[in-house]
């Protein structure tokens, strides 16, 4: 097994990239701040209203719509709880640009079924 450490990591490669970070909860904050601390152009989703709303708000500029922070993104994290990974990927799905990465931090809901473009999903 290889350890990656901070002297494997290229900032480089997210240059100029625009991060969308979906969901602010526990992992969903801790990346966005972590990244936009480090100078990336970091833009969080979050529902206008939902449990980490008046949190976002104080902290990052969110967005109040998860698809208007996925629009235009080269990177997009999902990091919403489970239950809603399925609604909030087909929330911003049409919205993906061509060679946007789509990351999950975790996915015990993602697998296979579903998409007009090719990509599947299932829920358990």
């Amino acid at each position: 097994m290889k350890l990656y450490s901070q002297k494997d990591v290229d900032k480089k490669a997210l240059k100029g990239a625009r991060i969308a970070v979906l969901g602010y909860g526990s992992q969903g904050r801790a990346h966005a701040l972590n990244l936009s601390d480090s100078g990336f152009d970091v833009v969080v989703g979050v529902r206008k209203g939902g449990a980490s709303w008046k949190k976002a708000k104080k902290e990052v500029s969110p967005s109040p719509i998860p698809v208007d922070a996925a629009t235009g993104a080269d990177l997009i994290a999902m990091l919403v709880p489970d239950m809603a990974q399925k609604a909030v990927y087909e929330s911003v799905e049409k919205s993906l640009k061509k060679g946007a990465t789509l990351l999950f931090a975790h996915g015990l809901t993602s697998t296979s079924s579903r998409s007009s473009r090719g990509r599947t999903w299932t829920s358990y």
